[in-house]
């Protein structure tokens, strides 16, 4: 039996230093890696000699970009709240918060359903709706991703300390889809542990954060995974309640969007970059 050959980030970063005629997209995360390869492979079908690999996270790809100058490596990075400090036509970042904010987009979604519903697109499209999910996170977060925001680009820096985790917290009430407010507000006790640290968050976020877009482009993606699930599952059953096995955890959910993901009109056009610069490594006419 065939096993898989992996490699860490530094390994992988140490490659696209020594494969001088190898083409490489160089993602953050490992579970990124599948996601770009798919994507890339629809976009750009006459492209083959380029690998998608992962460095560990923001801070290699930084210090690689400001110690090596090779132009066969092009790296796609999350806009999360991190900004790179750097100018570099080598860099091409996701226009939302990570990822996993793509998912989140009633095209992604509707192209997943027509398989599990066994229908057309255009059926999944009309029959499933995200305004009440949007609207909900949206109402939802509000408080929160000032919190975060703040915790990431401030409080980080001044606390030595050990970090709370929070990334991966889970914020949904019960059995439902929908937030509860009481854990949305635990972890913002967390993060803010202080009514004055969180009026100087509530001052820092007004002052600071341009980012455009709603929660659903800006809020961590991780974080609202359980929540995405579960709203599609009960959509799901609404629309077919004969669907009972269908979306019914989350990293199922993510592995049939992740699948769909290059039908996202969103994504595309954050990756287009990335396909011209392919079609460049491999000299091809540019369409």
């Amino acid at each position: 039996m065939g096993s898989i050959r992996t490699y860490n980030g530094e390994e992988n970063l140490r490659r696209t230093r020594m494969q001088k005629s190898t083409t490489f997209v160089v993602v953050e995360g490992s579970d990124d890696v599948p996601i770009y390869e798919s994507c890339l492979s629809h976009m750009a079908q006459e492209c083959s000699k380029y690998d998608v690999v992962f460095s560990g996270g923001k801070t290699p790809i930084r210090d690689y970009i400001k110690d090596h100058k090779n132009k066969n490596v092009v790296f796609i990075i999350d806009r999360d709240f991190q900004d790179m400090d750097l100018e570099d036509n080598r860099i091409v970042s996701l226009d939302r918060y990570s990822i996993e904010n793509y998912f989140i987009c009633s095209q992604v979604i509707s192209h997943s359903l027509k398989f599990s519903l066994n229908c057309k697109f255009q059926d999944a499209a009309d029959a499933f709706n995200l305004n009440e999910y949007i609207a909900s996170i949206c109402n939802s977060t509000e408080l929160l991703i000032k919190a975060i925001y703040y915790y990431q680009k401030v409080a980080t820096k001044e606390s030595e300390g050990p970090r709370p985790a929070w990334s991966e917290t889970f914020l949904c009430q019960n059995s439902s889809w929908e937030l509860c407010s009481h854990k949305v507000q635990d972890l913002i006790n967390t993060l803010l542990p202080t009514p004055e640290i969180k009026s100087r968050a509530d001052a820092y976020y007004q002052e600071n954060f341009k980012l455009p877009g709603t929660s659903i482009e800006n809020f961590p993606g991780k974080m609202l995974k359980h929540s995405l699930q579960r709203y599609i599952r009960q959509q799901v059953l609404k629309i077919r309640p004969s669907s009972r096995g269908k979306y019914t955890d989350v990293e199922t959910t993510r592995e049939q969007l992740s699948a769909v993901i290059h039908r996202s009109d969103h994504i595309t056009r954050v990756l287009n970059p990335v396909v011209q610069f392919l079609r460049e490594r491999e000299g091809l006419e540019l369409l």
